[in-house]
């Protein structure tokens, strides 16, 4: 990697640092520089605006991510095996300090709404995926007709922006893991009924 190129890199993750410890509100350009130990110019120089700083933030953690998943939630034939992959993908973005990260961005769209379309924009491929995958899992089970794919993929990612707002609001609530454990037994039911 050449400097220039690790000099954005460590912009970036410096970036992801603040959001995931000292939130959107307090992650300014000196704060970032603070924790990347480089001079908070170079953010312009590298970036149109903080906003691009925290964008591309958000969309390097989030390709890492999906490069990690897609292929397990591509392998994935039936509901109990669609479910444990979001529940670890769920346990592993609290304990990185993604969850953190997603809420503190979908937070600074409600306050600047320019953010909005490209947070969504980023967040698209994960609802494609989540889309492809309630397909490939409802096939062949009575619910295949009554269950729209589009619908359940937009139904678990609000559920996952809802539970990462919930949690940074009430850390110390434990309420995700019993809804967890209750998806558990519909996910059973589901692929009970697919003959799976």
């Amino acid at each position: 990697m050449k400097k220039g190129e690790e000099t954005r890199q460590r912009i970036v993750e410096a970036a992801l640092e603040s959001l995931r410890t000292r939130g959107f509100a307090a992650s300014s350009t000196r704060a970032i520089a603070d924790i990347g130990g480089h001079n908070p110019a170079l953010t312009f120089y590298y970036f149109d605006s903080l906003n691009g700083l925290l964008l591309s933030a958000l969309e390097e953690a989030s390709r890492g991510r999906l490069d990690r998943y897609a292929d397990r939630a591509r392998r994935a034939g039936t509901a109990a095996e669609l479910l444990d992959l979001m529940q670890q993908i769920y346990r592993e973005d609290v304990k990185s300090g993604f969850i953190r990260v997603a809420s503190e961005m979908v937070a600074g769209a409600v306050a600047n709404p320019e953010l909005g379309p490209p947070v969504i924009e980023l967040m698209q491929p994960w609802i494609d995926l989540a889309e492809e995958s309630f397909a490939r899992v409802l096939q062949g089970t009575p619910l295949q007709g009554i269950a729209d794919p589009a619908e359940l993929a937009s139904a678990a990612i609000m559920f996952y922006l809802g539970a990462n707002l919930f949690t940074q609001l009430v850390p110390e609530r434990a309420a995700v893991e019993p809804l967890l454990e209750a998806a558990e037994r519909g996910a059973a039911l589901i692929d009970l009924l697919g003959g799976r």
